[in-house]
């Protein structure tokens, strides 16, 4: 059986634990090429106004996919964190796609994988469920998933070294680590993707800083720094774009001169996430710069570059007149 995983919104994050899992199980996964300016096209075609950038992107690699796999694997991620969620429009990709496309029911594995309320074992609730599809050795299964979250691990461990997913994806050379730095937030579906991103990391490697990505970040020191909030937010990826800003706000790191928050247009958990974050960066004493991006499919790469080299700018402006360890005049 073929089955085909569209690259966009969670595979960058899931990609090793899904493809694992489904080989384990002697299925033939396919996943769909990286993003080009056809995909692109054929999701502005068939998405509707009011869904996000990254939701279009996702749909136009599910549509490149139609006619050529068995099944599409569009898990139902309803949450992967105890007691928080993910993005109401991730929860709907099943139902999106079937719609849209006219897919058949039984050619979506949509199976519910919900962390909310049952926490592991809702975890392996759902995974257990899809192994079905293929396989009714609970314990094949069982092996699968223990294979597939070990490759998982080992994943996540490469993203916090300091590798970006598309180096291990698509076996793209790594760039050397730079003195300077800029910690660069965003949803890993924006981050992960150097198409529809431009190749931001590239940019602003070439204007000499490397960056460093929530994947980047252990998660206990996310965690940790989330502590600040009087209360986190429902949304597990928003809560660590937060925590990694804070982590940086409260540790002493002569080599991160700056924020970059890549954000999509029309995304309403960014537009609350971007407010919260450059309120704490205003409130500290260094004042880090802070640049904010929307991106969505009308953004021109000529803007973001000037956007980019003006930030660049000021941040060596300030490293060099020490106006980052300044405090930030009160508010009148």
């Amino acid at each position: 059986m073929r089955v085909g995983i569209p690259r966009g919104l969670l595979f960058y994050r899931f990609f090793a634990l899904w493809k694992t899992f489904l080989e384990e199980l002697g299925v033939e996964v396919v996943v769909s090429p990286p993003s080009n300016k056809a995909i692109i096209q054929h999701g502005l075609v068939y998405g509707v106004e009011e869904i996000c950038f990254p939701v279009k992107v996702f749909l136009g690699h599910a549509y490149t996919l139609l006619g050529k796999v068995d099944a599409l694997f569009i898990p139902r991620m309803v949450s992967f964190h105890k007691n928080e969620y993910n993005c109401p429009k991730i929860l709907g990709l099943p139902d999106l796609v079937r719609n849209l496309f006219q897919v058949k029911s039984e050619a979506i594995i949509d199976e519910e994988i919900n962390m909310r309320d049952r926490g592991i074992r809702g975890w392996w609730e759902g995974f257990l469920a899809i192994g079905r599809r293929f396989t009714r050795d609970d314990r094949k299964i069982v092996r699968a998933l223990n294979r597939a979250e070990q490759a998982h691990r080992e994943y996540r461990r490469k993203l916090r070294e300091g590798f970006l997913p598309e180096n291990l994806i698509d076996h793209r050379p790594v760039l050397p680590q730079r003195e300077k730095r800029v910690v660069l937030l965003g949803h890993p579906y924006l981050l992960g993707d150097s198409y529809i991103n431009m190749n931001i990391v590239r940019k602003i490697y070439d204007l000499g800083y490397s960056v460093i990505t929530p994947d980047m970040v252990p998660e206990r020191a996310i965690r940790k720094a989330l502590a600040i909030l009087p209360k986190a937010s429902f949304w597990t990826i928003s809560n660590e774009i937060v925590g990694t800003a804070f982590s940086f706000l409260k540790k002493e790191d002569p080599s991160v001169r700056g924020f970059v928050h890549l954000v999509s247009f029309e995304c309403g958990p960014d537009s609350l996430v971007g407010e919260v974050v450059e309120r704490y960066i205003k409130r500290e004493k260094r004042s880090f710069p802070y640049l904010r991006l929307e991106i969505d499919e009308h953004t021109g790469e000529a803007g973001l570059v000037t956007r980019l080299e003006a930030f660049v700018d000021m941040m060596e402006w300030r490293n060099a007149h020490h106006a980052s360890y300044l405090p930030t005049p009160s508010a009148p």
